[in-house]
């Protein structure tokens, strides 16, 4: 992305300050965020979480609070609304019990937000993943050991593309009859893996990939995404992530 600044590895001591994604809260919110997109239809589309999105909401929420619990001069005169809902909001403020409500809405706010500026680009998907790698580079508490296999994975999975699409006419998978839509699904109680075999799994051998259903059906892609990552599954496991060469 043009004009992006470079990150510097926190300091040992920088590394415990804030609310990371380990915290049992952000847990939560995550945990129930995803329950949201893999049960609401509409929500289905909407990109995964990152440890910034939960950063970016935990800040809020403190700003927020610290605003009532200590508000700076002149507050209470030129805050613009009745001595009751004034009252009313520090009581909520000091109620941490809704803290999980309200994050997981300033969440998915943020993400359907995100959803309509850049609905499925690519340089909004190119700002995701840098995302994504920034937060492994810099935010996970691992050793160094760790954290070294897993970009040396993540490097092998990119070359493997790199030569992929370098060698692979741009063409996708080939469908005889348009697939079965996640969101018009008879079986409104139908699990993403069910429909997934039932609908995908005899066309994985005649060379479907992940990208062809993302291509036929971006809802399913991202439900069956966060159905996996919720069940420990891997889903290349399921489906390719590429197309095998030939010969």
């Amino acid at each position: 992305m043009v004009g992006r600044s470079k990150r510097k590895l926190p300091a040992p001591s920088e590394r415990s300050i804030g609310w990371t994604a380990d915290s049992d809260q952000s847990e939560a919110a995550y945990v129930l965020f995803n329950e949201l997109v893999a049960t609401r239809d509409r929500l289905a589309s909407l990109p995964p979480l990152t440890p910034q999105d939960l950063e970016r909401v935990e800040q809020a929420m403190h700003e927020v609070f610290w605003y009532f619990v200590t508000p700076p001069p002149g507050a209470a005169s030129e805050l613009a609304l009745p001595d009751l809902a004034k009252a009313n909001l520090i009581q909520y403020v000091r109620d941490r019990s809704l803290d999980l409500y309200v994050a997981t809405v300033a969440l998915l706010a943020q993400k359907l937000a995100a959803s309509d500026r850049e609905p499925s680009s690519l340089r909004g998907e190119l700002a995701a993943l840098r995302d994504g790698l920034d937060a492994l580079t810099f935010d996970h508490r691992t050793t160094k050991t760790s954290l070294l296999a897993v970009l040396r994975d993540l490097r092998q999975d990119l070359n493997e593309r790199i030569a992929y699409v370098a060698a692979t006419p741009p063409r996708g998978y080939r469908f005889s009859v348009s697939p079965e839509k996640y969101g018009a699904r008879k079986n409104r109680s139908e699990t993403p893996d069910k429909l997934f075999g039932r609908v995908y799994a005899a066309h994985v051998p005649r060379g479907l990939t992940q990208a062809d259903i993302r291509k036929a059906d971006p809802a399913f892609y991202n439900v069956l995404h966060v159905w996996c990552s919720r069940h420990g599954k891997k889903l290349s496991r399921l489906v390719p992530g590429t197309r095998a060469r030939r010969g």
